[in-house]
């Protein structure tokens, strides 16, 4: 085969096949961009054919969530990590799991001779060995060996009783740190820092959940109030235009000017350019929330116009800073994570101070062995009248001022921790602070407009009846439509105001996932 290998005709058909090969990858590779290039057309025709048809899709607040959870990138990315950390989990363990080791080998060794006695001036001999052993190492720092040995020995010396003779031996060797590398914090270190490091994990994938569902909540109040804003402004409108009809028949009896019929004129026109204006912000919000909630992904209603089938309704929270503060603390995703990674960090330490220690190890072996001119005989001589054993001490002192650097690195690491820590507990109280104050703002808010709403429709019908009776000019009754319509949004921004506040002041606390009845699966 290696001379075919070598021959010229072999060499001329390995380079037609490699020809072969580049053609044929080229070709795979043009048929990929085909059906890539095909791929993309349909999903093209797809969104194409949905933008010429009208679509409604009904949708409320558990759905948008739902919606912004699925197939959300950020959420995608950080459920893996989780996952990758569960497996440095499992790396950092199998430090102390136990390995099987096996070795098989021959051995055959002709020299001159050196006594008189092995019979020959060329002393040849056999060895064939065939060992096992099963090593690891467990959380106290114990290292273990349990071997069992197997010889087979020939040679062509006189003096040699067996020839060839077989040894056995079972034997276990123990070697137990006394200083450095003793003790269960300092081995089972890394698997601790591990665990710390998949619970910050979790941690961090819990916050980003956290974040996707608050901006989906406040991309569906956002598209609440502009639903409202755009009603509004149809409604003014359609008061202006009512107005400005009724300002058309008076003209024509004489009962008004056409100041006053001009002056209408003006005002619808002026309130059909605010209904543009508020229809192209409601777009935009509509925009933006099928971006949160990853419709625009879906071919078949990325261009439907959404219909809510819920509003917000004005649902009074008590909120009080001490039990926030308390909820804050126990339930944020940071502030747990900063926890976990302050105990990672003294691990760290105890770690470093143990490897600035001297190497005392106590060493120690025992066996049992046979020997025989048959296997079975050997193996069969293995007792307690043939023991093998050995004990002693190892030790050494670390050189250089590595590990004492390490150390002191260690030691500052915690230190800048602890004050990012406190950094952390002082903007937490914070900005807690601040949501139970703007909770508490916003329901006044809520109240001040919801009143002021309520007494500005009263003098608008009162008005009408004044007008009818001709004693409100039509300035006035503009005007009074005016504010009318101002305090209708004043007050639908307050009450979607209110409901962001408390979607802000729930993840300032950690409640947004318990509040919104979401389970995380690990």
């Amino acid at each position: 085969m290696m001379k075919l290998f070598k021959s010229a005709t072999a060499v001329f058909l390995i380079n037609l096949l490699a020809v072969g090969n580049i053609s044929f990858a080229a070709e795979s590779k043009k048929e990929t961009g085909r059906e890539s290039e095909r791929d993309q057309a349909i999903d093209k025709a797809v969104f194409m054919a949905s933008a010429a048809q009208e679509r409604v899709l009904k949708i409320g607040l558990v759905d948008c969530m739902l919606y912004a959870l699925k197939n959300n990138s950020e959420i995608l990315i950080q459920r893996i990590e989780p996952k990758l950390k569960l497996d440095d989990v499992k790396i950092a363990k199998a430090d102390f799991e136990p390995t099987l080791n096996t070795e098989y080998s021959v051995k055959d060794k002709s020299e001159v001779s050196s006594s008189i006695l092995q019979g020959a001036d060329v002393y040849n001999s056999q060895e064939m060995r065939l060992d096992a052993d099963v090593s690891g190492k467990l959380v106290t720092g114990t290292e273990y060996k349990m071997e069992f040995l197997n010889q087979r020995y020939k040679s062509d010396s006189v003096y040699q009783i067996y020839d060839p003779y077989y040894t056995v031996e079972p034997k276990i060797t123990i070697t137990q740190p006394l200083l450095r590398g003793f003790g269960i914090m300092v081995n089972k270190a890394d698997i601790i820092v591990a665990q710390n490091d998949r619970m910050q994990s979790v941690a961090s994938f819990k916050n980003t959940v956290m974040d996707v569902i608050s901006k989906a909540k406040t991309a569906y109040y956002d598209y609440v109030y502009n639903l409202e804003a755009d009603a509004i402004a149809r409604l003014s409108l359609e008061r202006a235009q009512n107005l400005l009809e009724i300002n058309k028949a008076r003209y024509q009896k004489g009962l008004i000017s056409s100041v006053d019929l001009l002056e209408t004129e003006a005002a619808a026109a002026q309130r059909e350019k605010a209904v543009l204006a508020a229809d192209t912000l409601l777009k935009r919000a509509e925009d933006e929330l099928k971006l949160v909630t990853n419709l625009v992904d879906d071919p078949e209603v990325w261009n439907a116009r959404i219909e809510l089938i819920d509003r917000p309704e004005f649902n009074v929270t008590q909120v009080e800073l001490l039990q926030c503060l308390k909820d804050a603390f126990a339930y944020r995703p940071d502030y747990y994570s900063a926890k976990i990674d302050l105990q990672s960090r003294d691990i760290k330490i105890i770690s470093a101070k143990n490897a600035l220690l001297p190497t005392v190890d106590l060493t120690g072996s025992f066996g049992l062995n046979g020997l025989d001119k048959s296997y079975q005989d050997a193996l069969g001589k293995v007792n307690s009248d043939y023991t093998d054993w050995e004990a002693g001490v190892k030790f050494s002192i670390p050189w250089g001022t590595g590990d004492r650097a390490k150390y002191d690195q260690r030691k500052l690491e915690k230190g800048q921790a602890l004050l990012l820590f406190k950094r952390l507990e002082q903007n937490i109280i914070l900005e807690v602070r601040d949501r139970v104050r703007l909770v508490k703002a916003r329901k006044q808010h809520v109240d001040v407009a919801k009143l002021s709403k309520e007494k500005e429709t009263q003098n608008y019908e009162a008005q009408q009846d004044r007008y009818a009776a001709g004693q409100v000019s039509t300035h006035d009754m503009l005007d009074y439509q005016d504010k009318l319509a101002q305090a209708e949004l004043d007050y639908i921004n307050a009450l979607v105001e209110y409901n962001i506040a408390l979607i802000d002041l729930d993840k300032s606390q950690g409640l947004t996932l318990a509040k919104n009845d979401i389970k995380l699966e690990e």
